[in-house]
């Protein structure tokens, strides 16, 4: 209601509130569904090897029940129970149980006693149709569930509207209500925040004299153009004919040094165990060229990816930790090479790195030490004197280029919706004998009788003495609905008053339980124009003592929502301690900005209701 109060188009509040009111309705018996609260009450039995239908009509003097039998009942057919305190309805079930008979509630007063035969049960089994809309589950996985485990056999799918009609006994129904309600839950989702860096430092040192490397001679002038020479004129060549080129030298003092960093940063959002790929680069295109023996030359081009490539599949487990598969790829272009035929292709170089982390919500895992490292020295000048120490920088030139290369990847999980754990009450329930299905509605409890109102029949032999005033006992009188609960939990949070723009802070939702629970769901709401959730944690309180608690939870980031649900595994506890710990990100400036607790729900109901708590922040 309070959620509906803020916003009364929210699907997912409109939707608790129907499964609230069906549950609430499914406690009361509809015609043919179960008998009257009044013959709900305790009973104790002593019937040894009496006649099945005397016992049926001791009862019914007693009670005032009306057993209808049909024709087929064996008249020699008969019963031994010893039962204490055990309600009604329940005993008269037992009694069919021993002697092979089943049972059908006709209206609140009426049961129809038949031969647990599989002719009659078809005959009399009553059969309900219930149609389910799924939001999260795929239908035919949930269907083929059904069938596996209620063995019922009509079953339709509506893949269209993800929806399923099942047509079965009432029991069944209500089994497959708590069968799906475990299976149509939201699939875990988790958005990971990734840094990829790339540091490239290199140093480059060209520093010295560039000498020519030769001299050239020519019989003629440079302004000649002839090459041809008789060999008169070679015979008169002297040195005043003789002409030499010389090529300038250059003096090199080239010092270089850069420190790169390529920063990428993805954010990925991604569902449990998908697939998320991101490429930052280029596509370069490689060209293949194809004859034929006519000589028809036909080229096609192909396209290779060049740069950053990342691809991640996380699994998110229970305990808010998530596993990620990472493959990490970059790659890029060293040089151009032409072959013979003038295709032109190129040299790729590639850093590769695959791994699987487990990470907690929230944690940061960096990989690094993918180093390229690349030193090269060259030198030239006259031979033998460049070698030399003192006279290599005066007689040539040295060049050294030393070039270092590391790839750092920086990985975050957050979890925008993580594994929700049922409760010990919707993992294990009854669900009757191989042969006989038995359900009840979710959050619907068996009302508990007072033990002064036992309705008593004793009987040996075909004799039985009921007191006649015990069938007509009152039924307990309901509890009045202005009645209002005792508030048995409190709750307060401790948050700093003030903060700062862009500064982290947890805020920690404390409790104190005059009454042992076992499991409190909550809701907490914030602005999330004013702040941001950073992670979630599970205070010490349902852990005290040793024992063991887990913490399911869901942040919705656009409404400014919270749901949380912590668990206590075994015996209840009370007493006083933290129940969260929230750390928050202050967004925005706001001189007053609400964190509220919307509604929290104690179990069990003995622990009475909880006081909702309000934390007001100021960020400057």
């Amino acid at each position: 209601r309070v959620v509906l109060a803020e916003d009364p188009d929210s699907r997912r509040a409109q939707n608790s509130l129907e499964r609230i009111r069906a549950a609430r309705d499914s406690g009361k018996p509809k015609p043919g569904e179960g008998l009257e609260d009044r013959f709900k009450k305790p009973v104790t039995l002593e019937f040894r090897d009496v006649p099945v239908k005397v016992a049926f009509d001791v009862l019914s003097k007693a009670s005032g029940i009306n057993f209808v039998y049909d024709q087929d009942i064996r008249p020699d057919l008969k019963v031994s129970v010893f039962l204490r305190k055990t309600p009604l309805d329940d005993a008269i079930r037992m009694i069919g149980l021993s002697t092979q008979l089943e049972t059908r509630v006709i209206n609140g007063n009426s049961v129809l006693v038949f031969p647990n035969t599989p002719q009659k049960v078809s005959e009399y089994r009553p059969l309900n149709v219930r149609s389910f809309y799924l939001a999260n589950a795929d239908a035919k996985k949930v269907a083929e569930m059904l069938k596996a485990i209620l063995k019922t056999e009509t079953v339709t799918v509506d893949e269209k509207l993800n929806m399923l009609i099942m047509r079965d006994s009432p029991d069944a129904i209500r089994l497959a209500e708590r069968l799906i309600a475990l299976e149509d839950i939201g699939e875990p989702e988790v958005m990971l925040d990734v840094e990829v860096l790339e540091v490239k430092k290199s140093k480059l040192l060209d520093m010295g004299i560039n000498l020519p490397a030769e001299v050239g001679l020519s019989v003629l002038p440079p302004s000649q153009t002839a090459t041809a020479l008789s060999i008169n004129a070679l015979k008169g060549l002297n040195a005043s004919s003789i002409y030499a080129s010389v090529p300038n030298a250059t003096v090199k003092l080239h010092d270089e040094r850069s420190d790169a960093r390529i920063l990428a940063n993805p954010k990925i959002r991604v569902k449990t165990k998908e697939k998320a790929s991101v490429l930052i680069g280029d596509k370069v295109p490689v060209i293949t060229s194809t004859s034929t023996s006519t000589g028809f030359v036909s080229e096609t081009v192909n396209y290779v990816d060049v740069g950053l490539k990342l691809e991640v599949e996380p699994s998110v487990y229970a305990g808010d930790e998530v596993s990620i598969k990472i493959n990490l790829e970059v790659s890029s272009l060293v040089r151009e090479i032409t072959t013979a035929s003038g295709t032109l292709s190129y040299q790729i170089g590639t850093r590769n790195a695959q791994t699987v982390l487990r990470l907690k919500d929230g944690e940061t895992q960096v990989l690094a030490g993918l180093i390229n490292k690349e030193d090269r020295k060259s030198a030239n000048g006259l031979p033998f004197i460049s070698r030399l120490p003192l006279l290599s920088r005066l007689f040539g030139s040295k060049k050294n280029d030393v070039q270092n290369t590391e790839i750092v990847l920086s990985i975050t999980p957050h979890l925008i919706r993580g594994v929700r754990r049922a409760g010990m009450d919707e993992m294990e329930f009854e669900s009757g004998t191989a042969n006989h299905l038995r359900g009840a509605s979710v959050g619907v409890s068996t009302p508990v009788a007072d033990p002064a109102e036992d309705l008593q029949a004793d009987g040996t032999a075909g004799d039985a003495a009921v007191p006649a005033a015990a069938a007509s006992s009152p039924a307990p009188a309901p509890v009045p609905a202005t009645d209002v609960p005792t508030q048995g939990v409190l709750l307060d949070w401790s948050a700093p008053a003030e903060v700062e723009v862009g500064e982290q802070f947890t805020a920690v939702l404390n409790i104190s339980a005059l009454k042992a629970i076992d499991q409190l769901p909550l809701m907490v709401g914030f602005d999330p124009k004013v702040l941001q959730v950073v992670s979630i944690e599970e205070g010490k309180f349902m852990a005290q003592g040793g024992g063991h608690s887990s913490l399911t939870k869901e942040v919705n980031l656009s409404a400014g929502r919270i749901s949380a649900t912590t668990i206590r595994q075994g015996t209840a506890v009370s007493g006083q301690g933290s129940l969260l710990q929230v750390t928050f990100k202050a967004l925005a400036k706001s001189e007053k900005t609400p964190i509220r607790v919307l509604s929290a729900t104690p179990s069990p109901e003995t622990a009475g209701t909880a006081k909702l708590a309000d934390a007001t922040i100021k960020v400057q």
